[in-house]
């Protein structure tokens, strides 16, 4: 409820009247999947210590990006997925402060990178928009790169706004606008300049475009500043150095 209510906050009315968390049987491959008044959760997210509860604050992010605002086709998915990673990490932020929300957004940098090696740095499949050909199965370009790098987009356009609580407003904004509708980027980035008339320019601003964002492949030209998380992630790192050293020795 807490998660829920700070999404109403952030971004407007929670509009599907109730919300239920169905965990599926172990066979079920996925972390979570939304769907509107219902979450299927993976068993394994059971720990006992609530540390992998971003999996729920994601799956309720998207009850307003994904099910009320939906992208238009799959060559669009960023649209879903990296703005409920950004809404993810506001709600977070919320609820459980900066350094946590900046540890758990350098876990997905890293996932981001693992993938963009993986694929390589001029692979379609690493571009924001992927142009999908008729012989490619949408399931093959299910990547990191729609959450995490359509999240360094979206952190990059909130950097460009005062604070986050104006980003708040036109994100609630662009929900309103759209909600019920299928939606392409320049929707969402159209409204974008609309709410901010000043910054009208800033599409073209050399080495930051948003065509560049949309459709070059690779690691991303900006990325959010996650040094609050620092604190919490030294620990972290020494501990897996030690278990790096232990499995060798």
């Amino acid at each position: 409820m807490q998660f829920l209510s700070a999404g109403e906050h952030l971004f407007g009315p929670y509009v599907w009247t109730r919300y239920d968390i169905l965990v599926m049987p172990p066979s079920f491959p996925y972390g979570g999947m939304e769907n509107p008044c219902l979450t299927f959760v993976t068993p394994t997210l059971l720990v006992g210590d609530r540390s992998l509860v971003d999996v729920i604050m994601h799956e309720i992010s998207h009850s307003w990006f994904g099910n009320l605002v939906t992208n238009a086709s799959w060559s669009e998915f960023w649209l879903n997925e990296g703005l409920t990673m950004y809404a993810q990490r506001r709600i977070c932020t919320e609820i459980l402060g900066l350094s946590f929300t900046c540890l758990e957004a350098a876990t997905g940098k890293a996932l981001l990178m693992k993938d963009i090696d993986h694929f390589g740095e001029g692979h379609n499949f690493t571009k924001l928009r992927v142009d999908l050909d008729p012989e490619d199965d949408p399931d093959d370009t299910y990547c990191e790169i729609p959450y995490e790098k359509g999240y360094c987009f979206v952190s990059y356009l909130r950097s460009l706004v005062k604070s986050d609580e104006e980003f708040d407003g036109f994100l609630k904004a662009y929900v309103q606008k759209y909600q019920y509708q299928s939606v392409v980027s320049g929707d969402f980035l159209n409204t974008f300049l609309q709410h901010f008339p000043h910054l009208k320019g800033t599409e073209t601003k050399e080495g930051f475009e948003f065509d560049r964002w949309l459709n070059t492949p690779g690691t991303p030209v900006f990325f959010p500043d996650l040094s609050p998380g620092e604190a919490l992630m030294k620990p972290a790192e020494k501990l897996a150095e030690h278990w790096a050293d232990s499995a060798h020795g």
